[in-house]
């Protein structure tokens, strides 16, 4: 993997139990062109999926999350449609119904940002409201 741009990944989770922030910034690929972009990288300790790859594939449909590796899970982002998805964790399996209420794509051939907000639902019932934000630079 050509580790080429830095990508920071800022996240606010809220659910009945209060806000959980998380912050992190790795190095790994973006590649842009005017109708895709793609984000790739390898996930460490620090995300709990050490020895996986996160590949984000964005057009204007919407965004793809897929990980593989170990764990692997896949979300389809599309606003203002919902989207059952396989979230497989440490602990087990999960079923999740992704609602997405919003993106902005702010991505372009030098980097950029992309927001994600979408509600996550387990077996038909509210689990959290996630906010995603993802910063692309160019490595200096």
């Amino acid at each position: 993997m050509k580790n080429d741009y830095l990508i920071t990944i800022d996240t606010v989770q809220t659910t009945d139990s209060g806000d959980d922030s998380f912050s992190l910034s790795t190095f790994g690929e973006y590649d842009y062109t005017k109708e895709r972009a793609v984000i790739r990288y390898e996930d460490s300790a620090a995300t709990g999926f050490e020895g996986c790859e996160t590949v984000l594939n964005i057009n204007e449909n919407g965004v793809s999350m897929e990980r593989t590796g170990a764990i692997s899970s896949q979300l389809v982002l599309e606003t203002g449609k919902k989207h059952m998805c396989h979230y497989m964790t440490p602990y087990g399996d999960l079923p999740l119904g992704v609602y997405t209420e919003d993106i902005k794509d702010n991505l372009s051939e030098n980097g950029g940002t992309l927001d994600l907000h979408y509600t996550l639902d387990l077996n038909a019932n509210f689990f959290a409201l996630n906010h995603l934000k993802i910063t692309v630079k160019e490595k200096n």
